[in-house]
């Protein structure tokens, strides 16, 4: 729990803020649908799923924010471009609130941006996301459909430090960074994901949020359910026993300490978990700022607000 001296950079999407200092917002959620293994998906390649499954876990997600006041946004992912056709027309039908386009390949990005596009969603939609290795080809893709806000996926190959995640973004004299990339595409609202590989490296990726946000003002997070899921296929039955619920959520309350204004926290259905566990924290968080540093909440419903 700490503030800032530099100035923080807020951003709105759909009524929603994300940034500025620990205290001033939530901790934005992001929950995966259509993911690679979402019992709810019958043909990944074609996108036939069971709408009215998938429908309900959207509508407790959103019951749970509007109760907290704890901000929810869904992470469409898709393996090909037919799959994600369907998945954005339907998400972009059952909730107004924003969300992500996260693509397995180069095609299945393009045809999202290109859909989006055409179905005049840009201003609800944020680009998961921007890495070192984007081509030329996807930034003019991103550019042309007029989505104007994405993540930069913070990955160093050649340095893992928290450091290292920072260089990324600002680049040197010998190689671009993913700030320069995202200004090539137009967009001015950027998200950082300061990149969780395993459970231990949740550790570096919320040192991380603090750099970013320390020395650049961006908005920062990660993904802790990338690494707690992996870990719960391989140890299930020994270590977890039934508890992977509460080390779930801890593992992204280290991440929301260290300052992270989003977690993208795996399968949606886990917002009857995520989102209790994050407004507690929030309101935590909120508390402290105000009364140690006199930074205020932002908004009406923080969860300061709302849950106590």
């Amino acid at each position: 729990m700490f503030t800032l001296r530099r100035k923080q950079r807020v951003y709105e999407f759909c009524g929603f803020r994300v940034g500025g200092q620990p205290g001033e917002l939530s901790t934005v959620l992001i929950g995966n649908v259509f993911y690679k293994g979402m019992p709810e998906v019958t043909n990944h390649k074609e996108g036939i799923f069971d709408k009215k499954a998938v429908s309900k876990w959207i509508r407790v997600a959103e019951a749970l924010s509007e109760k907290t006041g704890v901000p929810h946004f869904l992470d469409v992912m898709a393996m090909y471009p037919e799959a994600m056709n369907r998945y954005i027309s339907f998400i972009s039908d059952q909730t107004s609130t924003p969300f992500l386009i996260d693509a397995a390949n180069l095609e299945t990005r393009i045809t999202a941006l290109e859909t989006v596009e055409q179905l005049g969603l840009a201003k609800r939609v944020i680009f998961n996301g921007i890495t070192p290795k984007t081509a030329q080809e996807e930034l003019a893709a991103l550019r042309a459909s007029r989505v104007d806000a994405a993540v930069l996926m913070a990955f160093n190959e050649f340095d893992y430090s928290p450091e290292g995640r920072v260089s990324i973004l600002k680049g040197s004299a010998e190689q671009s960074g993913l700030l320069d990339a995202a200004s090539e595409a137009a967009v001015n609202k950027l998200l950082v994901d300061t990149i969780v590989f395993d459970v231990p490296s949740i550790s570096y990726a919320a040192e991380a949020i603090k750099l970013v946000k320390r020395e650049l003002g961006y908005p920062a997070g990660c993904s802790p359910a990338n690494a707690t899921y992996a870990w719960k296929a391989a140890v299930e039955g020994s270590v977890l026993g039934e508890g992977f619920a509460a080390s779930n959520a801890s593992a992204h309350a280290i991440a929301q300490c260290c300052g992270a204004d989003f977690l993208i926290y795996g399968p949606v259905k886990q917002a009857r978990n995520m989102i209790p566990a994050c407004a507690l924290n929030s309101a935590v968080i909120a508390y402290y700022a105000m009364k140690r540093f006199g930074v205020k909440p932002l908004v009406e419903n923080h969860p300061l607000y709302r849950i106590f």
